[in-house]
C-alpha cells in the first residue's frame, strides 16, 4: 500500500466515523462523562490519518502508540453503544 492509498483510506474512515459520532452525540441520551469523552475520541480518529507516514515507518514505538490509541477509541465506542442499547 502506498502512502497516498493509506492516507486516503485513513481520511475516509476518519471522516465517516466523525459524522456518525457527531450524529450519535447530538441524538442520544448519554451520561455526562461520555459527552466529555466523545470530542477526544473524534480527535483520536484523525491522529492516524495525519500521522500516516509514521504509521508506515513501522517502528515499535509508533506501532504501540497507534495500537493503544485504537484500543481506546474502540473501547469507548463499544461503551457508548452499550449505554445506548441499555437505555
Amino acid at each position: 500500500m502506498t502512502l497516498y492509498d493509506a492516507r486516503r483510506n485513513q481520511l475516509i474512515i476518519a471522516g465517516i466515523s466523525t459524522i456518525l459520532l457527531a450524529m450519535l452525540w447530538t441524538v442520544s441520551d448519554l451520561p455526562r462523562s461520555m459527552y466529555y469523552t466523545l470530542p477526544f475520541i473524534i480527535a483520536g480518529l484523525w491522529i492516524p490519518a495525519l500521522l500516516v507516514r509514521k504509521q508506515l515507518q513501522g517502528s515499535l514505538a509508533w506501532n504501540l502508540f497507534f495500537g493503544v490509541l485504537g484500543i481506546a477509541v474502540i473501547s469507548t465506542i463499544v461503551r457508548v453503544v452499550w449505554l445506548i442499547g441499555r437505555g
